[in-house]
């Protein structure tokens, strides 16, 4: 498994969880906004799920609702960081500092999957140049009006 992809699942599975109390925390005062919470906190999982097995649970129709439960995560993310931020200043103890911290990659994973929303999933695992080996696959189409291929020995 690649770093990066680590890196998201692990991301992403700590939004899931932060979202997941949140949306129980707020199911008193506003079931409304709890609901939503609670669509973003599936949203993550869903995420966390195509991150590990590279398969979306949800069909392509359902992709501009998951936008807005997007928005809704890079929302969550800034609240973090201006939370973080202004009672750091009262409080000086590491919950504040991780906050500010998993606050960063919180807004990075969530614009991440807004920006890819509309690419290809070939090129949506992106590995650094200098540490990829680059292969040149041709199209299907080229291989099959040639009529050749290389038949492999088991």
């Amino acid at each position: 498994m690649q770093l990066t992809r680590l890196v998201r699942i692990i991301v992403n599975s700590f939004t899931f969880v932060l979202l997941a109390i949140l949306s129980y925390i707020l199911w008193e005062t506003n079931p409304a906004y709890s609901f939503l919470l609670a669509l973003a906190t599936v949203d993550q999982f869903e995420d966390v799920y195509y991150y590990t097995y590279r398969k979306r649970l949800f069909p392509d129709w359902f992709m501009p609702l998951d936008m807005i439960f997007e928005m809704t995560v890079v929302g969550i993310g800034v609240g973090m960081l201006i939370f973080s931020l202004i009672y750091y200043a009262y409080f000086e103890t590491w919950f504040f500092r991780a906050l500010m911290v998993l606050s960063f990659p919180v807004i990075y994973s969530a614009v991440e999957d807004i920006v890819l929303w509309k690419s290809p999933p070939e090129t949506q695992t992106r590995v650094a140049p200098t540490t990829a080996v680059m292969h040149y696959v041709r199209p299907k189409e080229k291989v099959c009006k040639e009529k050749r291929f290389v038949r492999r020995k088991h």
